[in-house]
């Protein structure tokens, strides 16, 4: 009985994203259409088809303004809010929502509505899908297949090369731990929020003290873009992985978007705070040197 009760034990204490058991998950998997980087994923919203970019960025999940207006929702609290640019835009909220992606349905009680014509990205999309969608079930994306996974019980596994690393969950945001090594060898760990919703490699104010770097166009999302430095940073790591000659704007405080994520099939299992990373044939690919 005492050996029973031990290796139920181990059992429960055993790491949970990349092993065996969890193929036990239940995970309902859709194709997704890129946005540049981003993730563009169909859903439905009552009767009507709507396509949002998967955003871990957006606290709330988000519907775009003329979307809102098509659909009838009420609109209300009108408020002010900051994002990626300078300045403030008008945030209102509307009623609960039910949000369907593929057979996944997901509540949200606080919808946020915001106007997302000039996000910057190829697509016109008609909202995002935020951090209370990761909150209720696993998500896993998969660049390479162009694949979202929406799975619930246990996370779905990364693969045989892949590897979990700590996510940490604070204010309805994400965030991990990097490395960020400068030309000159100088290095620094710093905890950096996830964002899916960003094309940038890493934003971080480290590139200021960058030996190679130049003005660019930053801020291009919510409020007004703005000219910064960017600079170039002699390696990143995360978790084990390491990609070399990375531009990054500086930022603080401090991001990786989908020019570093996208070289990884990501697990984000949010209850258990893991994020599972699997690298894929363009863990490699060179970052491109950011347009003046």
């Amino acid at each position: 009985m005492r050996q029973a009760i031990a290796a139920a034990f181990v059992l429960l204490l055993a790491p949970i994203g990349l092993g065996a058991a969890a193929t036990r998950a239940s995970c309902d998997t859709i194709a997704y259409r890129p946005d540049d980087r981003l993730v563009n994923v169909p859903v439905t919203i009552g009767s009507s088809r709507l396509w949002f970019d998967v955003d871990t960025g957006a606290r709330h999940s988000v519907v775009d303004l003329a979307a809102a207006k098509r659909l009838g929702l009420p609109l209300i609290e009108p408020a002010r809010m900051s994002g990626a640019g300078r300045g403030t835009v008008q945030l209102l909220h509307t009623s609960p929502l039910e949000i369907r992606a593929g057979n996944t349905s997901v509540r949200i009680a606080e919808p946020w509505v915001l106007d997302l014509s000039h996000t910057g990205t190829s697509r016109r999309i008609d909202g995002l899908v935020g951090v209370d969608f990761f909150k209720v079930v696993v998500v896993r994306i998969d660049p390479g297949a162009q694949t979202i996974a929406f799975c619930r019980g246990l996370p779905a596994p990364s693969g045989p090369s892949g590897t979990t690393i700590p996510l940490i969950v604070a204010n309805d945001r994400f965030f991990i731990d990097l490395t960020l090594t400068l030309p000159s060898g100088v290095a620094a760990a710093h905890r950096v929020r996830v964002d899916t919703g960003s094309d940038d490699a890493v934003s971080d104010d480290l590139v200021r003290k960058s030996s190679t770097r130049r003005k660019s166009t930053q801020g291009v999302g919510l409020g007004t873009p703005y000219a910064d430095y960017s600079g170039l940073l002699a390696s990143v790591r995360i978790g084990p992985y390491v990609i070399t000659n990375v531009w990054g704007p500086s930022g603080n405080p401090p991001a990786v978007g989908m020019e570093i994520l996208r070289r990884f099939v990501l697990t984000f299992d949010a209850r258990r705070r893991r994020l599972g990373l699997t690298p894929t044939a363009r863990i490699h690919d060179p970052v491109p040197t950011p347009a003046p």
